[in-house]
């Protein structure tokens, strides 16, 4: 018999609704009839679209891309938007940050760097001693890689390794260790503005609402020490804690599941890799640089600010990315190390879930039914000062983010937690990022993030598992992030 297909990143289902899609739509038109004098006409016009968008996005009626797609097209309609006004998310930098950084990794992921190193750790002889050292080892690669790369890609790269902690014969290790080909990865992207999608949303979010936001190097000098506290703690739980006890035996493939191919093993270095790891260097430089020279008495300084205007964050991974079309990979034919199929691979869903939260950000903002929905939840909310409001904003953004999308969480709830924060009369920069933070704290549903998924689709882990896993790890990551932020962002 055939062995079973490892899952990858297209496995993560997708299915029309069309009984929720009625759903939504009925709610929405009964908010739209309703008498809400507490909203100007704008606002309520915004109010709906938020409602269809919400509905959608939570009940995966449609796919996130499709509804990011409705976003537009309902503010025309509705007359909450011109056609500039509705449409400038899609062409916002932030979109093109994404891209261009996509691009790099996908060039990274076509020559075998990222395998390269995810086999060089986890078949080094350290880990294949001890089983137990596996779980460990999954969590904080995804967690390095992912950092830089798209969270699912990073769990579709692990999970094959993963999946020979099976062979270990023991439940609690193979069930922690598939966790942690999501948990890892999932928190790995905290540690950097381009590790997920929601950082890139929040950050564009805080802009737009207060006119300022973090450096790269700020970001990651506050939030990369908490990706690996998180990690640590959540591989030390799904490890057993402080009962757990070593496993013996070593870790192999298993009878009826493809071993992880160790394509790298005894292969020299290609020309293409060579080219790929100066070219990351360069490019995370000129990202993190101009922060940290930010941070100096050469602040002031007039070629520092040319080039922060002339070569801004988002402009560096393109930059960078373009360079590789014209670099030769060394492979037979001519072919450089980036080319036009580059594109045929690239994540438009994402890039146009982006388009759509900036989009329906700004209709938020612009029309003030951001505020109405904070000077609301303020009065409802037992919560005050500054850390009640970035406790609050943090308990959101995890509820939210375990029932939809990890960007549309961020693109839903950053902007009422920036208007709460403002009603509250507290600096919206901490809650803010505590939310955008919080968006990637998905632990408990397959539906939180399409790692979980990825991991769910493996058929070897059960709902009821990844719930009691998961649920501890949201609870301490509420109380850790809403205190860490407070204190050092």
């Amino acid at each position: 018999m055939a062995a079973p297909r490892t899952p990858s990143a297209e496995d993560v289902p997708v299915r029309f609704k069309p009984r929720l899609v009625l759903l939504t739509a009925a709610v929405a038109t009964a908010v739209a009839l309703a008498p809400l004098p507490g909203l100007s006409p704008a606002a309520h016009r915004v109010l709906v679209i938020l409602v269809v968008a919400a509905g959608l996005w939570m009940s995966e009626a449609l796919p996130v891309a499709v509804t990011a797609l409705v976003i537009p097209l309902l503010a025309l309609l509705l007359g909450a938007a011109d056609a500039r006004t509705a449409f400038a998310g899609f062409g916002d930098p932030i979109v093109f940050l994404f891209f261009g950084t996509f691009m790099l990794t996908e060039a990274a992921d076509r020559h075998g760097l990222n395998r390269r190193l995810a086999e060089a750790v986890l078949g080094s002889r350290w880990v294949s001693a001890q089983p137990r050292l596996l779980l460990w080892a999954v969590a904080l690669l995804g967690c390095a890689i992912s950092a830089w790369v798209n969270n699912t890609a990073t769990t579709a790269l692990l999970l094959p390794l993963a999946l020979t902690a099976e062979t270990a014969g023991s439940r609690r290790l193979l069930v922690g260790t598939l966790l942690a080909a999501s948990y890892g990865p999932s928190l790995g992207g905290i540690a950097t503005p381009v590790g997920t999608a929601p950082n890139l949303i929040g950050l564009r979010l805080l802009e737009q609402g207060t006119g300022a936001r973090p450096s790269f190097a700020a970001w990651c000098a506050v939030f990369a020490p908490l990706a690996i506290l998180m990690t640590l703690l959540s591989a030390w739980w799904l490890g057993g804690g402080a009962g757990a006890t070593p496993l013996k035996g070593k870790v192999g493939p298993p009878g009826d599941i493809p071993a992880a191919p160790r394509v790298s093993e005894g292969r020299p270095w290609s020309l293409a890799e060579r080219t790929l790891l100066p070219v990351f260097i360069i490019v995370v430089l000129l990202w993190i640089t101009p922060g940290i020279l930010a941070a100096t008495p050469l602040r002031d300084a007039v070629w520092l600010k040319t080039w922060q205007t002339r070569l801004p964050e988002p402009a560096v991974p393109l930059l960078g990315a373009l360079t590789l079309f014209m670099f030769p990979s060394g492979e037979p034919g001519g072919s450089r190390v980036l080319d036009i199929r580059v594109l045929r691979r690239v994540d438009w869903s994402t890039l146009l879930l982006f388009g759509g939260g900036l989009t329906l950000g700004a209709l938020m903002f612009e029309s003030g039914l951001a505020r109405s929905l904070g000077e609301a939840i303020f009065h409802a909310m037992p919560l005050h000062g500054t850390y009640g409001i970035v406790l609050a904003a943090t308990l959101m953004a995890v509820l939210v983010s375990e029932l939809t999308s990890n960007t549309a969480s961020a693109s839903l709830v950053v902007p009422v937690v920036l208007a709460l924060a403002q009603v509250a009369g507290v600096d919206p920069l901490k809650p803010a990022l505590a939310a955008t933070v919080a968006c990637s704290f998905g632990f408990m549903l397959p539906v939180s993030t399409p790692p979980n998924a990825l991991v769910y689709s493996t058929g070897r882990i059960t709902i009821r598992e990844m719930i009691t896993q998961g649920v501890l790890l949201d609870v301490v990551g509420i109380v850790l992030v809403s205190t860490w932020v407070t204190l050092l962002a």
